[in-house]
């Protein structure tokens, strides 16, 4: 186990430095450029896109980041696909430290600034890192834990993806939150030619082919600890709602009382327990040990 000084030099050694941050990007498909371009272009409003403030987002990410509580303090957590930083602030306060990777180099600049700004008293528990993932610039069984929010279904090669997180985690747990299914990816592309409900112009090549993962892909990357079914109502609500602030071009998102988001995510909870009704879930929350 490598601690977070070493793994600093050794980055030192294998990677370009900007800012600050860590550059590691030694070969780029097609596929990985268009979602850099993509991501680049979409990173100033993910918070508010995906409401991640609401009630059936924050439930469902603190439910997936109690898997690392068993961890001592001082921890090294990989997180790929970082994003805006929404899981990650949690995990800072918790007393972790954090390799935050994201394939978008001006997403990690953002980030740095907003956490050197508004949470500074952890800046020295972060290494941002520039990778794609399949390409890890990392020692062999070099950190403890592994988070992956909403991001696995981004990568074209998953098999190079696995294989290269089974070598730098030194036999712990790979947690998977907010994966979509089968279910949600067809029915998200059943309104892909509307250009009122899109979001952004452009478009991400993952999101647009990838088919969604049912719960038997999951047996494939290692052991599951658990697997979870995540929104049902919660899901059709969230899509109904999204949908109206589009077509009518609202100035907000609409929010609807607490007490009747908290009575959907009951009735998702009893629902999703129910043989072939819980097979309409919308994501996956998955633990793996390597």
């Amino acid at each position: 186990m490598s601690s977070f000084r070493e793994i600093k030099s050794y980055l030192n050694t294998k990677c370009k430095v900007k800012d600050d941050i860590f550059i590691y990007l030694p070969t780029l498909t097609d596929f990985q450029k268009k979602e850099i371009e993509f991501h680049e272009n979409d990173r100033s409003n993910e918070k508010d896109v995906h409401q991640l403030n609401s009630l059936r987002n924050q439930y469902y990410h603190k439910l997936f980041s109690k898997y690392f509580n068993a961890l001592k303090k001082e921890s090294i957590i990989l997180e790929i696909g970082v994003g805006i930083g929404y899981d990650l602030i949690p995990l800072l306060k918790k007393g972790f430290k954090v390799i935050a990777t994201d394939i978008s180099e001006s997403t990690l600049k953002d980030l740095k600034n907003y956490i050197n700004t508004n949470y500074s008293e952890y800046k020295e528990n972060i290494i941002y890192l520039v990778s794609d993932g399949q390409n890890l610039p990392l020692k062999d069984n070099s950190i403890e834990a592994i988070l992956i929010v909403a991001t696995l279904h981004h990568f074209e090669d998953q098999n190079k993806l696995v294989t290269e997180l089974k070598r730098v985690l030194d036999s712990g747990y790979l947690v998977l939150g907010m994966e979509p299914s089968k279910f949600m990816m067809s029915f998200t592309k059943l309104f892909k030619n509307s250009d009122k409900l899109r979001v952004h112009k452009g478009h991400s090549e993952a999101d647009e082919t990838h088919l969604g993962y049912l719960k038997s892909d999951f047996k494939k990357l290692g052991k599951v600890i658990r697997i979870k079914r995540v929104w049902l109502l919660l899901g059709f609500l969230h899509y109904f709602l999204e949908a109206i602030y589009r077509l009518f071009k609202l100035k907000k998102r609409i929010k609807i009382p607490l007490v009747i988001e908290y009575i959907f995510l009951v009735f998702d909870e009893i629902l999703l327990s129910i043989p072939i009704i819980n097979s309409i879930n919308f994501h996956w929350l998955v633990v793996i040990k390597f």
